[in-house]
């Protein structure tokens, strides 16, 4: 079947986010359009001027509104609000990875040794090629551990220590489990459930 486009966000319920300390990441556009066109947009960003983390939907004007923030993101804060819905991709909120953890966007900055990461956009105290605007595709932001090389070892970062041996280091970022997987996909799980009975259904008559 085809792919509902909700399925890569975690939805919370009745949640506005609201932007406490504004500064020029904090984007927003909004449009009357449907829950799954909204989620579409975002989910291919080709008609916004930002990368779209998550967007909030309200249910009385049937409003999106595309965020290139999340509630993780500095100078937001979550409110409970009775007519909005927020969706936020799966990728920015969840802390563990899939794969190699490319598509990893949590927040984590310390190594598996328990050192902290440098800044990708500091040359200091190791200078490297992942200067943030050549690799802008790829959420090099703030010291966050992430996989901009797909390298096996998972998300990592430049650490804080100038030792040259301690130059770089992965982050140990779990692997999502199972239960995890399926609860990311929901709806195929209810999908696949709904075959089984209409098949035993035929086959008994």
């Amino acid at each position: 079947g085809r792919r509902n486009a909700l399925q890569d966000y975690q939805k919370s319920d009745s949640t506005q986010l609201v932007v406490v300390s504004r500064d020029s990441s904090h984007l927003t556009k909004s449009r009357i359009l449907s829950i799954t066109k909204c989620a579409k947009t975002c989910s291919r960003g080709k008609r916004l001027p930002f990368i779209c983390r998550a967007f909030l939907y309200d249910h009385r004007s049937r409003k999106c509104q595309w965020l290139s923030f999340d509630r993780n993101s500095p100078g937001v804060q979550s409110h409970q609000s009775f007519y909005y819905d927020l969706y936020q991709k799966k990728d920015y909120v969840r802390e563990c990875i899939v794969g190699t953890g490319q598509s990893y966007r949590g927040s984590r900055s310390v190594t598996l040794s328990g050192i902290l990461c440098q800044a990708w956009a500091s040359p200091i105290p190791h200078e490297h090629k992942f200067m943030s605007k050549r690799y802008r595709k790829k959420d090099l932001r703030e010291n966050f551990c992430r996989n901009p090389d797909n390298s096996t070892v998972g998300p990592w970062c430049f650490t804080t220590d100038p030792r040259p041996h301690l130059r770089h280091q992965e982050c140990g970022i779990p692997q999502c489990s199972q239960d995890f997987m399926s609860s990311l996909n929901p709806l195929g799980a209810s999908h696949e459930i709904l075959e089984d009975i209409n098949t035993s259904v035929v086959s008994s008559t």
